[in-house]
């Protein structure tokens, strides 16, 4: 993976408009759940701090590395240590999900983007959209007064 500056400026480029991406989401998804039980804004914002602490909590367990061996427990109670990945897959390729390639979509990225490979970590795009929730939730009882 090349790590040129055309290349991280590309990487933030993409992590910043999933992040964008998976806040308008859950703001979305909460203004539905707030329609339905009669305040909008409000209850769109109780949704996105939620959402956003969970993410920010996952995005922070995926950020951990995998440990390239496991252990095993043999017949006779010894334990052993194995290779993880005995799949074949080559160590660290990632594949790309549809909501990933949605947004791959959006314009700036259309014109911009980058293989899977080339990307950040799902996890360190999970932790940047948790932020982005977090901050969305944040503008709307600050900036915009929405409150109880």
């Amino acid at each position: 993976m090349s790590q040129t500056a055309p290349n991280r400026a590309r990487q933030a480029l993409d992590a910043a408009v999933y992040a964008l991406a998976v806040a308008a989401v859950v703001f979305l998804v909460g203004v539905a759940v707030g329609v339905a039980v009669g305040g909008a804004l409000v209850t769109a914002k109780f949704v996105m701090f939620v959402v956003g602490l969970l993410l920010f909590g996952y995005g922070t367990f995926k950020l951990r590395p995998a440990p390239p061996w496991g252990t095993e427990s043999g017949e006779d109670g010894e334990i052993r240590v194995v290779e993880n990945d005995s799949s074949g897959r080559v160590v660290g390729s990632r594949e790309e999900t549809r909501f990933q390639a949605a947004v791959q979509r959006i314009p700036p990225l259309s014109r911009y983007s980058l293989a899977p490979d080339d990307r950040l970590s799902p996890g360190a795009k999970l932790f940047l959209a948790s932020l982005a929730v977090l901050g969305w939730s944040y503008a709307l009882e600050t900036v915009f007064g929405v409150a109880a």
